[in-house]
C-alpha cells in the first residue's frame, strides 16, 4: 500500500508589515509605500480605543496595492468606524477575493465628517 509523504513544512512566522502606534487621527492619510514582497497574505486591523468626536465622524481604512504602471488599486476596505471604542479587520491576499499582493502596498485611511477626531487609534498589517 502506497503512503503519502509526511509533510513537515510549517507556515512562515507572521511578519509585521505596518504598525502605526497609538495616534489621534483627524484627517485622511496613508502609511507610505510598504514592501509586501515577503508575504503572500495578511490581516489588516484598526482599533479606536478612545472615542470619536465631531458631527458624523467616519474612519475608513483601506489596503491598496500598486500595479505595474504605478497605479494604486484598493483590494480591501474595512467597515467604517463611526464611534469608539470600536474596531474593524479584514484579510488581504488571495484568500480575500482573489487579489494578489504585488510587492508594493499601502495602508490608507479616509476621514469624513465635520471636525472629526478619533483618539487612541492603532492600525496594523500582519502578513505571512
Amino acid at each position: 500500500m502506497a503512503r503519502a509523504p509526511l509533510v513537515t513544512a510549517l507556515p512562515a512566522d507572521p511578519v509585521t508589515v505596518y504598525a502605526s502606534g497609538t495616534q489621534t487621527i483627524t484627517a485622511s492619510g496613508d502609511s507610505g509605500l510598504l514592501d509586501t514582497g515577503s508575504v503572500a497574505n495578511g490581516i489588516l486591523s484598526v482599533f479606536v480605543n478612545g472615542g470619536a468626536t465631531g458631527t458624523t465622524p467616519s474612519l475608513q481604512v483601506n489596503f491598496d496595492v500598486q500595479d505595474g504602471n504605478g497605479n494604486w488599486l484598493t483590494v480591501q476596505s474595512l467597515t467604517a468606524i463611526t464611534s469608539g471604542p470600536n474596531f474593524a479587520f479584514g484579510s488581504v491576499g488571495p484568500g480575500s477575493g482573489g487579489y494578489i499582493l504585488t510587492g508594493k502596498g499601502r495602508v490608507r485611511w479616509v476621514v469624513t465628517g465635520t471636525t472629526p477626531s478619533f483618539t487612541g487609534v492603532t492600525i496594523s498589517l500582519i502578513g505571512r
